[in-house]
């Protein structure tokens, strides 16, 4: 955590300068650069119990649970982004093309997401009928540092051995950092999918901006 000399030294009822001081003279568990402290939160809070300093401020939000509170599906869609025309044959070429055109991955990331994801078709299919699949992996990414949903349009239909038996033309590829976020998105994306009037609009392979739009619309009804 991260604050300023005179904001942590309000926090702990210290002056200024004594509150240097023992930083300087590494008293505290507290790092000084500028007029900037670093410290760990739980840390700094055991050291002022044990030596009865006054220590008043909230534990910060992770950024994981701030996410989990308000996930916006437009807003993960727009993160993931929009592929069109991608090819493939099989379900197996498909993950491998789709995970080779994943935003903000390195190559091991990729190879690994191909993995899992063709783990999770072997167990049983993402093809949720009406031409859809929601690829996931079973567990979170340690890549995955923020929530995305990337939209691929295929070239030409691909058995996915959907729950209707009809081909896949769109998927929705979920990737989350922890369960609880997945399961909204999960929640929230099927909804849309589960809509004929939304389905009618996939079959016209809309731009990214109209698609978003229409997400937009779709969640506020949630």
């Amino acid at each position: 955590m991260k604050l300023r000399l005179d904001e942590l030294a309000k926090a702990m009822a210290l002056p200024r300068d004594t509150l240097e001081r023992w930083i300087r003279q590494g008293r505290i568990p507290v790092k000084k650069t500028g007029t900037e402290c670093s410290f760990g939160f739980a840390t700094l809070k055991s050291w002022a119990g044990k030596h009865n300093t006054t220590f008043v401020l909230d534990e910060p939000t992770s950024p994981v649970d701030a996410t989990r509170e308000a996930v916006t599906l437009s807003r993960v869609l727009e993160r993931g982004g929009v592929v069109y025309d991608l090819d493939g044959d099989d379900v197996s070429s498909v993950l491998l093309n789709m995970t080779s055109s994943v935003r903000g991955l390195g190559e091991g990331e990729r190879e690994s997401l191909f993995h899992l994801l063709d783990e999770r078709e072997r167990l049983a299919s993402t093809g949720v009928g009406r031409g859809v699949a929601l690829p996931h992996p079973r567990t979170p990414m340690d890549a995955c540092e923020t929530p995305s949903i990337t939209t691929f349009f295929l070239k030409h239909p691909v058995d996915f051995g959907a729950v209707d038996d009809l081909p896949v033309r769109v998927l929705f590829l979920i990737l989350s950092p922890d369960v609880g976020i997945h399961l909204q998105l999960l929640s929230k994306i099927s909804f849309c999918v589960r809509e004929p009037a939304f389905l009618r609009f996939l079959e016209s392979v809309p731009s990214e901006a109209a698609l978003l739009e229409k997400v937009a619309e779709f969640e506020s009804r949630l």
